[in-house]
Order: structure tokens, then C-alpha cells, then sequence
């Protein structure tokens, strides 16, 4: 089954922090280049490029999932797929797939030859390419993280690709033909060959009726290939990462582009919309032997993957990776587990993450290996790291500071580096107003009481995303308690502790002390923007947030509504800007400052005045 998914909460695994293969291959190509973008979250803008590769799987995809005995070349797109509430095919509703509805077409107008069935498919590319062209371009423009324009991308290059991987879907269907349909036919003529997760073809799950186009006798038609071919793909209308896989542990994840099983062998395709040249063509490789690994375990040690290959869409070829052994995929999972323990389990360190970047390797057309396949300089990989102005491998000063006093709007503002922000406080001091403790049934618990400590008190009550789970039996009304790691915010005056999973109220010991009073909810902060993630839109979102990092670390600024700077719409990449009299937070264990009444944001220099990222 090329989609399983696994009870998280059995698995103990935060569905957020599984490992992939492009979180491996980056962590292989550089520990260090790992952390900057997972740990510190330093995600670097998004080229148009991306456009390309998401509208030429989609409408590759979408031409699959048609049916040349049901669609006519000039149709408008038919086969749309109900989806349940997660965004996934909703596979309970069986009365609105769309193919179980149609009628075939004439008998003489079925494509009969390879060169009809090109014919009648590069007239279905012409029906989606706009559709799907039109959504990447959207997807690529709500990204407030991007980079170049438009005018770099061309649609007519784009529909190039997509026809190439037309034909090279249609030289697996010519096997089909070769082999006679292969060794599912008869069952798949009677409508008994389902696979249990089917690939999308407009009917439903649950379907054992003989498809229109099937033959009573004889050899395969042209038709019968095709629909007897098709591959599992994501369904083209589905919500993103609803259609991943993972392994039983829960840990690692992946999602198949195409996965074929017509001849009762699994061949897994990676579709790329590119030439193939440089050294993403080794991670290539490398995430296809581990998807290779990824369903081997799923399908619990019993199943292993016939073929792996890569379609470069650029160059129109076919490179075939070599199989992992069954030693090579059990060093794997041994591997890979110890990597999920140091990265995701728990957050790692910086010094858990050497800057020791592997050899860069160079590939030409069709991701051949090139001559020389090793750049003879170690240090190739820093030169085109977009970190190279954090890493002390990288040669690249982008003179990052760590204020600590600047003037602005009239008088002088303490500074705290980012690296030095605390979202998380201690306070000490007597329950008071007890209600609680109650354990919901997510295993959290709720409870409200105000801390007293002398003259000074703080509300503390559950987390707004989640209460916490470490409170002690012995609290009661009166009892000295301890607070710990709690986010503290500040309500029309009052201190407020929140307690989420991270957070504990345990007996204070005697010794112990933490006043209320201390406990610091303001921050002010001056910081280079490295990324614009958020932008109200004036139509669902009303949210403003940016990452910043300064020579000590990196957080996020994150404003709502009215409470949105007037500045923020000048804000832009590479900017330094100082956030004065700002509510300090925590999010995903993330340093996080948020604009709340009284707080100013000020542009202290423009990008073009400081070297580039």
C-alpha cells in the first residue's frame, strides 16, 4: 500500500518531527547546514523554479487519473475527487466519484495505438496545464518567503516536460501491451484486480464491476493498458501531506510521486522537472533507495521494491538507482532511528551539529555522474550554503551584532540578544482560589489558581495549545508551590503563568526561590529579518511574522490585527529593525517576541546597507 499512516499518539512520535529524506540527505550533506534550517527554522526563499515542479507533476497526475475511454480529448476536468474533512480521498462516499457516473465513449473513437493515445493525452495536457499552472503560480505568490519573479519561469518549458513524461508513462503502458496486460488481466477484465489503496481513476474504493473499456477475450487493447497501468499517485485534489507514508515506529515518513504494480512487481518513480545537473541529483538518489527502505518497512519486512527510477522531465530520460539490500535497508533503520533520537526526539544542540559539510558532487544531464564527479575543494558545498554568514566555515561576514542599548523614539531601550531571550519562568508562592485539578481525557490537566508571593500574585491556568500534564497530587488551596517552566504573558494588567506539556507545578521545597515579582514579560530585541512568513491578505489571514537573527541566535516576531505596525509593510528581507517593549513567548520551542499595546517596531538600517545573506 503506497499510503499508511500509524496511530501517532500510540507511537509516542510527534507527527511534526518525523524525519524524511530530504531532512537526512541534508543533515548527510552538512550537520550543521541541518540545524540552521530545522533547529533555528532559517528557511531560505522560495525560487519560482518551484512552480515548474508543482505544476507539471499535478498536470501529469490529472492526465493520469483520466480515461481515454471515458474523457473526451476537449473535456473539461471531470474526475474530481470528494475529500473527507482532513483533506484526504474520501473513500466513505460512494456516490459522487465521478467515473462510476459516465458513459463511455463511442467504441470508434477509443484511442487504438500508441500514437492515438499520445494524441488524446497532449489534448488532456492542454485541458489541465492552465489550471494547474494558475495554482503553482498562486501556491508560489501566498508565500511571503520568496525570491525572483515570474519572468524566470516559462509555461511553454513547462508543458515541454510534462509531455516527456506523457511518453514515458506511455513506455510502461507499451510493456503492458508487450506483455499482453500483464498478469492481472483476466482478473482485472472480470473487475476483481482493486488494489486495496487503488490509484485515483475517478471510481471508488470499493469497485468490482468490469471497467467500461474491458474485453471479453483476446489480447490487450490500447485502453485496457492504460487503465490496467496506471500508477498509485498523490490524488491530484487532496490536501498536502494528507497522503504520506511512514514506518510502523512512526519516525520517518515519506510520500511516492508514482508507484507502478501492473506486473505484480513495485517500481517507484521520482518525477523531476529539471535537467538533472549538480548535486541535488546525489540526494536524489539517495531518497529513492531510502523510499525503497520506507516500503520495505511498511509493509512489515515482507515486501521489497522491484525498481527505483528518477524521470528527469528536462532531458526526457529514465536513470534507474541501484536496489538497497536487505543488510543495507536493516543498517538503515538502525541509522536512521539514532539520527531520530539526536534530531527530533529530543532538540538538539548546536555542538550536536558540527559544521563538517561532505564533498560537493557534480553531475551533467539526466543526473550522470560528471568528470570530475568530486569538486577537489572540501569546502565547495560553503560557497553556495545559504548559511555561509552563520557557519565559521563559511567566509561570509554579514556583520550581525548583539545590541544591547539603542535610542530611539526619544530615549534609550535595553536590548537582549535573541540567544539570551528566556521565554520560559520560575515563580514561587502560595495556591490561592483553587479550581482543580481535573484530567481531561488527552491526558492534560486543568487547573486555575492564583500564585501569591507577598504582595505580588499571577494567574496561572493552561496554555491556550495545550495544558500540561506534570502537576502534583499534593497541591491544594494554601499549599507553597513551585511553577515551572511556564509561559507568562500579561492580561489588562494582570501576570498570567500559562502551563503547557513543558510546564510543572510541583511542591516547593524550603530552600527554594523564585519571586513573582522578577518574572519579566517584556523584551525589546534589534535583529536582521532573514525571512517575511506571514502578511495579512485583507481577505482569511490577519497575521504578521518574520524571522530575525542576530550574532547569538535567531526568533520570530509575530503580530495580530490592530496590533500590526504600520511599519511592517516596509519591512522586507535583510532589514535590521528593533522590536521595543515587546511581549516575549515561546512557540514550538521557539523564541518568539509578539507585538502587543505599546509596542514599537523601527527600521534601524535597509538591506542594501549591510552585506548580503
Amino acid at each position: 500500500m503506497p499510503v499508511q499512516t500509524y496511530d501517532a499518539e500510540a507511537t509516542g512520535v510527534d507527527p511534526f518531527r518525523r524525519l524524511s529524506a530530504s531532512q537526512v540527505n541534508l543533515w548527510k550533506a552538512c550537520p550543521r547546514q541541518w540545524y540552521y534550517a530545522y533547529e533555528e527554522r532559517l528557511k531560505g526563499p522560495m525560487p519560482p523554479v518551484i512552480i515548474r515542479g508543482n505544476a507539471a507533476e499535478e498536470c501529469i497526475c490529472r492526465v493520469l487519473r483520466d480515461s481515454p475511454s471515458l474523457i473526451t480529448p476537449d473535456a473539461s476536468d471531470i474526475l474530481i475527487s470528494p475529500l473527507n474533512e482532513a483533506g484526504s480521498p474520501d473513500w466513505e462516499d460512494e456516490g459522487n466519484w465521478m467515473a462510476a457516473r459516465l458513459s463511455s465513449r463511442p467504441v470508434e473513437d477509443w484511442p487504438t495505438s500508441r500514437e492515438a493515445l499520445m494524441e488524446w493525452a497532449l489534448s488532456r495536457v492542454e485541458v489541465h496545464f492552465d489550471r494547474c499552472w494558475e495554482a503553482a503560480v498562486e501556491n508560489w505568490q501566498s508565500t511571503q518567503n520568496r525570491a525572483g519573479s515570474l519572468e524566470d519561469v516559462e509555461p511553454e518549458e513547462c508543458i515541454e516536460m510534462i509531455h516527456e513524461g506523457i511518453k514515458m508513462h506511455l513506455d510502461e503502458v507499451e510493456k503492458c501491451m508487450v506483455a499482453n496486460g500483464g498478469p492481472k488481466l483476466e482478473s482485472w477484465r472480470k473487475g476483481e484486480a482493486r488494489d486495496e489503496i487503488p490509484a485515483p481513476d475517478g471510481f471508488p474504493l470499493k469497485w468490482n464491476s468490469p471497467h467500461p473499456c474491458a474485453q471479453t477475450q483476446g489480447s490487450v487493447t490500447w485502453c485496457e493498458a492504460w487503465e490496467i497501468v496506471r500508477p498509485w499517485f498523490v490524488d491530484p485534489d487532496s490536501k498536502s501531506f494528507t497522503q504520506t507514508t511512514c514506518i510502523p515506529e512512526g519516525w520517518f515518513q515519506g510520500e511516492y510521486d508514482l508507484v507502478y504494480r501492473w506486473d505484480d512487481s513495485i517500481n517507484i518513480v521520482d518525477i523531476k522537472a529539471s535537467v538533472g545537473k549538480g548535486d541535488r541529483s546525489f540526494n536524489y538518489v539517495e531518497q529513492l533507495r531510502l523510499y525503497a527502505w520506507l516500503w520495505w518497512e511498511s509493509h512489515s519486512r515482507s515486501e521489497q521494491v522491484s525498481n527505483l527510477e528518477i524521470w528527469y522531465l528536462g532531458t526526457g530520460t529514465v536513470k534507474s538507482i541501484k536496489l538497497p539490500e536487505i543488510s543495507e535497508m536493516e543498517s538503515y533503520h538502525k541509522e536512521i532511528s539514532e539520527l531520530y533520537q539526536l534530531l527530533r526526539a529530543e532538540n538538539p544542540s548546536i555542538e550536536d551539529c558540527p559544521p563538517e559539510p561532505a564533498p560537493l558532487r557534480h553531475f551533467d544531464a539526466g543526473g550522470v555522474p560528471a568528470k570530475p564527479h568530486i569538486d577537489p575543494d572540501p569546502l565547495a558545498r560553503c560557497k553556495g550554503c545559504e548559511y555561509r554568514g552563520f557557519c565559521p566555515k563559511g567566509e561570509h561576514d554579514l556583520e550581525l551584532t548583539a545590541e544591547r542599548r539603542i535610542e530611539r523614539l526619544g530615549h534609550a531601550w535595553p536590548i537582549t540578544p535573541l540567544g539570551e531571550i528566556e521565554p520560559r519562568v520560575d515563580a514561587i508562592g502560595e495556591v490561592i482560589g483553587l479550581s482543580g485539578p481535573e484530567l481531561l481525557d488527552d491526558g492534560t490537566i486543568k487547573v486555575h489558581f492564583r500564585l501569591q508571593d507577598g504582595y505580588d500574585r499571577a494567574k496561572v491556568q493552561p496554555a491556550y495549545n495545550g495544558g500540561p500534564s506534570k502537576i502534583s497530587r499534593s497541591i491544594a488551596e494554601g499549599v507553597r508551590v513551585k511553577v515551572s517552566n511556564a509561559l507568562p504573558s500579561l492580561w489588562r494588567g494582570e501576570l498570567q503563568l500559562n502551563l503547557d506539556a513543558d510546564s510543572e507545578v510541583s511542591i516547593a521545597d524550603e530552600d527554594d526561590s523564585a519571586a513573582v515579582v522578577d518574572v519579566e514579560t517584556r523584551v525589546s530585541i534589534v535583529a536582521r529579518v532573514w525571512s517575511i512568513d506571514s502578511f495579512p491578505d485583507g481577505v482569511g489571514n490577519s497575521r504578521w511574522a518574520a524571522t530575525l537573527v542576530d550574532s547569538t541566535g535567531s526568533a520570530q516576531i509575530v503580530a495580530f490585527k490592530q496590533f500590526i505596525p504600520l511599519s511592517a509593510a516596509a519591512v522586507k528581507r535583510g532589514d535590521t529593525i528593533a522590536i521595543l517593549n515587546g511581549e516575549k513567548g515561546e512557540w514550538g520551542g521557539r523564541p518568539q517576541v509578539k507585538c502587543g499595546p505599546g509596542t514599537k517596531v523601527v527600521i534601524v538600517s535597509d538591506a542594501e546597507d549591510v552585506p548580503e545573506f
